[in-house]
This record gives C-alpha cells, sequence and structure tokens, in this order.
C-alpha cells in the first residue's frame, strides 16, 4: 500500500500480533507465494492455519476480519473443525500477525488469499467440491475474489459488505467521490457459481444490514440469507445455534465424510521460512558480546544463518500456476 493510503490503513488498522513462530506446533504452516521453498525466503511466504479433522470430506478456507490475526481468531477456526467435523485453513494478512509484506491494502491480501488457495489445490490436491470458502467482514473481500474464479462447494459471507466506496457515501457523502474503488462486491458476486450462504445481524451499527440484502439479491446462484434480529457485526456467531450453526448444518449437509486424509508437506512446518522468527539473528553480534559464551554465539550465528540450500532436499515444485489455476489470478470478463 501507498503510505499515505489512509483508507487501506483504516480497513487493515493491523493489531498487534498474538502469536509468533512458536505457537500452533503442526498447525500454523508457512506457505512459499511460488509453492517452491526452495526458491523462497521468510519474505515470500504467508503464514497459514491449518486445522485437520479426521476423515473430513470439507475443508473451510477462511478469511478473517480485519481486527484480528490468526491467533485471535484460532478459537473460532477451532470451532468451526470440531462443530462441523472440517478441515479449516485460514490465511494471514500482510502486516498481521508475523506476515512480511507491510501494510496491508486490497490487492495484497487478496494476493495472499490466492496463494493459500492454490497450496490447498495444488500442493495438498483438495477438490473444488471439497472447499467452502468463508469470509468475515473484510474477509467477505478476499473470499469473493476468489470464489468468483472456480466453482467450489459453497461460500459463506458474515456480514459482507457492498463495496468499500459504498460504504464511504454513507458515512463521508460527496466526499466519497475522492476514495477509489474496493472490493466491489456486489458486482462480483452475480459471477459466483457456488452456493451462497449469507448471516448478517439487523443490529450491525458497521456495515448495515442493507448491505447483505444487496449482495443476496444480485446472487444468482443456489443461496439462502440469514438475518438475526438481534445480531451486531461483532456478536459471536454461537451465541444462538439460529445464528450460524443450524444453517449451515442445513444448507451444506454437513458433516460429511471421506477416507482421504490431507499429506502436508514437511517443509511447510519449517520455521526458517517464518520471517519473524529468524528476525532475532540481526541483533546476534550485539547480545554476543555480554551474555553469551563464544562457543554458544558461534552456534546461534550458524543455526540462524543456515543455507536456504538445504531446501532443495524437499521435492521440487511448480512455480508458476497450473493451468487449472492460472484463471484465478484473473477477473471474470
Amino acid at each position: 500500500a501507498h503510505p499515505f493510503d489512509l483508507v487501506s490503513r483504516v480497513l487493515f488498522p493491523t493489531p498487534e500480533a498474538s502469536y509468533d513462530a512458536n505457537d500452533f506446533p503442526k498447525e500454523l504452516l508457512w506457505v512459499p507465494r511460488s509453492l517452491n521453498p526452495a526458491t523462497s525466503g521468510p519474505e515470500d511466504c504467508v503464514p497459514c492455519l491449518l486445522l485437520l479433522s479426521p476423515s473430513a470430506r470439507f475443508t473451510i478456507f477462511y478469511l478473517h476480519s480485519n481486527a484480528e490475526d490468526l491467533g485471535r481468531c484460532y478459537n473460532f477456526c477451532s470451532l468451526l473443525r470440531h462443530q462441523f467435523q472440517v478441515h479449516v485453513l485460514a490465511v494471514e494478512y500482510p502486516g498481521y500477525g508475523i506476515c512480511p509484506g507491510g501494510q496491508a491494502c486490497e490487492k495484497s491480501v487478496t494476493e495472499n488469499a490466492l496463494v493459500g488457495f492454490r497450496f490447498l489445490r495444488e500442493i495438498l490436491r483438495w477438490p473444488l467440491d471439497g472447499i467452502i470458502i468463508m469470509g468475515r467482514s473484510i474477509g467477505c473481500g478476499p473470499a469473493l475474489a476468489v470464489a468468483i474464479k472456480c466453482q467450489v462447494y459453497g461460500v459463506i459471507l458474515i456480514s459482507p459488505f457492498v463495496s468499500v466506496k459504498e460504504l464511504c457515501r454513507e458515512i463521508l457523502g460527496p466526499l466519497s467521490l475522492l476514495i477509489s474503488e474496493r472490493f466491489p462486491n456486489c458486482s462480483r458476486v452475480p459471477f459466483l457459481t457456488s452456493p451462497l450462504l449469507i448471516v448478517h445481524g439487523k443490529k450491525d451499527a458497521i456495515v448495515p444490514y442493507d448491505h447483505g440484502v444487496r449482495i443476496y439479491n444480485a446472487c444468482r446462484c443456489r443461496k439462502q440469507m440469514v438475518a438475526p434480529d438481534d445480531m451486531e457485526h461483532n456478536t459471536s456467531l454461537h451465541a444462538d445455534a439460529n445464528y450460524f450453526v443450524v444453517p449451515m448444518l442445513q444448507f451444506f449437509s454437513l458433516p460429511d465424510y471421506c477416507f482421504e486424509d490431507i499429506h502436508v508437506p514437511q517443509w511447510a512446518f519449517d520455521k526458517r521460512l517464518a520471517i519473524r522468527s529468524i528476525k532475532p539473528s540481526f541483533f546476534l553480534g550485539r547480545f554476543c558480546q555480554s551474555e553469551f559464551p563464544a562457543d554458544d554465539c558461534n552456534l546461534l550465528r550458524r543455526t540462524a544463518h543456515e543455507d536456504v540450500s538445504q531446501f532443495k532436499a524437499y521435492a521440487p515444485l511448480p512455480t508458476a500456476p497450473s493451468a487449472a489455476c492460472a484463471g484465478l489470478l484473473r477477473d471474470p470478463d
């Protein structure tokens, strides 16, 4: 994002990181943008959470709201896994948590979402008819941007907005004309070919309920809208089973099972791909002057600066999108 892009700074306020590279062992992944760890450094990787459920048929691909990172949405993702017996793959936004990339914006957040989706399809080899894409609040933007490019089992939008420009128009009036469009969700949803479930509370004071209605009306495929009378923007989706749980079970016929496990490559768990797990090495010389014995200091240096060529032991992966996923990088005509 441009350093003076105030709109992106409002949309993505970047809360303080709630986790680091040592949290969520065997669940926190680092996904290279090229999908090839042999040619990638920490600055090229997107942190993701992968929560597995035994014999699950479906994977929920989750894009979180702007006030949380992967650490803050972990409990919610864990509830999704246990309540619906699904796998969950959640993607981090630039600048959030331990994700590199600076200030998040529409373009960079959507790019991270596409990296996570390609990882799910090309590396984990999960079928399209076993994927449910879910976005909450600002996460509805990247969720819909991914969902219109291929037909998946279903899409869930929680408190969606028509577009950022429309939200600004309602708040700023004529001044909104100075703001460029971002996440034109209502213009994109007619291209959706997957079943759509919308949940939008009528007491939402941040994204008015009317936004959800307009997106619902613009959708041309199988759809359902749930509009709880007493639900606000940040109300827990589990506060009442009728808000979210019951509609999910009924609309998507959950749970369902298969007997093909997800096989996660070991390189995805390698902390050397986490940018903040090696950042302390930059200050190692200062600490070694007084706090560590010389032998320990040398060992730390060797560990922190291990040659990335060791990644070449992993199976080589394609550095460009497959033909099947190349369309993910293009908007519909």
